[in-house]
């Protein structure tokens, strides 16, 4: 039997498909739930209440999964549930959607029950729309590539299309039109995701992370920080919230 909350349970929905989002009503009948779609407005903040859930969406592109960091650092103590697929290779089992909880050391309001709650209707049914998408590979290894590559500062679309291989016109139609990001912006993505992890273990300088994540320009490293992260980088780095970021 489902739990009622007495109080009305906000959950913000990211990426998530109207069959989920069936599944989570059904889960908690009394919740006001916001769904959010990163690819129509990546660049948009996230919406700002007092949010009790977030539940990510099953990627049909790698990169979506960027998103994931930029979501703890808005709720660094609200719980998330994870979507994935499941691929069954077993006779008459279907693919499933199962889910992975992460929460902060801190506990939230509720946040064991409402595990408890959703774990009743998980797994859910493989559903068409978490399909991996036309050239789900090439955007993988994309991602793969360029997170093998972040240090060269010369690393460019054309270097990482050679290595795919595609051509440069081709793979920015792709990232624009399947993932709604630019070449650089992805880069400059995953670039300063490594910088945070380098900032949070306090062995280098804020100089010599910006060197090490592929930014000849130190300055523009630390604009792109700010721009991306809401902190400057010496901030970021001193902050006793960082590990919570990353």
């Amino acid at each position: 039997m489902t739990k009622e909350y007495k109080q009305q349970k906000s959950i913000v929905a990211v990426d998530c498909c109207e069959h989920v989002l069936s599944a989570l009503r059904r889960g908690i009948s009394n919740s006001n739930l916001i769904s959010f779609n990163t690819k129509n407005t990546a660049s948009a903040d996230f919406p700002i209440n007092d949010t009790d859930l977030i539940v990510v969406g099953v990627s049909n592109v790698p990169a979506r999964r960027l998103f994931i960091s930029r979501l703890r650092r808005f709720y660094p103590e609200v719980p998330m549930l994870v979507l994935r697929r499941e691929n069954i290779e077993q006779k008459n089992i279907k693919d499933q959607i199962r889910g992975e909880f992460v929460i902060s050391d801190t506990r939230h309001q509720d946040d064991l029950e409402l595990i408890k709650v959703l774990r009743r209707v998980l797994p859910l049914k493989f559903c068409h729309h978490t399909k991996p998408e036309y050239n789900y590979d090439l955007l993988r290894d994309v991602t793969r590539i360029i997170s093998e590559n972040y240090s060269d500062p010369e690393l460019n679309l054309t270097q990482v299309a050679r290595e795919l291989p595609t051509s440069p016109a081709k793979l920015s139609r792709i990232l624009n039109k399947q993932v709604g990001i630019s070449f650089r912006q992805l880069l400059k993505q995953i670039r300063i995701e490594e910088a945070k992890r380098m900032l949070a273990s306090h062995k280098y300088s804020v100089k010599e992370v910006a060197a090490r994540v592929g930014f000849s320009d130190s300055h523009y490293f630390s604009r792109s920080f700010k721009e991306m992260t809401g902190l400057n980088a010496t901030e970021f780095r001193h902050s006793p919230n960082d590990l919570i970021f990353n």
